[in-house]
């Protein structure tokens, strides 16, 4: 009877520590998984940060282009107001040169009479 319950103690003890085996096994998977996935996560921390950076990098390039685009709109229609003032002006010094141009042919047909 003693020799029974030994070799069951010893049956249970080596079926014990094959299952401690496999669950160190087991653990030391699990802590190389966890360690890979502790990895990957500091990976898309820094990722996800130089992303964040190059948002911030993008938006205030952004925010300049629309000044630079506002300034030229307004230049654009400082330039627009200047070419109106040019050809009003234009048309004007056109008609006093013909005017000019009437007056001289007119004292020539007198000074061509006389």
């Amino acid at each position: 009877m003693l020799e029974d319950d030994l070799y069951k103690a010893e049956s249970n003890s080596d079926t014990y520590e094959a299952k401690v085996k496999e669950l160190e096994i087991e653990v030391t998977s699990i802590n190389n998984i966890l360690k890979k996935m502790e990895a990957a996560e500091g990976l898309q921390t820094e990722r996800e940060e130089k992303l964040e950076e190059n948002i911030r990098v993008l938006e205030q390039t952004k925010s300049e282009l629309s000044i630079r685009a506002e300034n030229a709109e307004r230049q654009i229609q400082v330039l627009e107001e200047n070419i109106l003032k040019l050809e009003t002006d234009l048309e004007k010094e056109q008609e006093a040169h013909n005017s000019t141009k009437d007056e001289l042919a007119a004292v020539n047909a007198e000074i061509d009479d006389i």
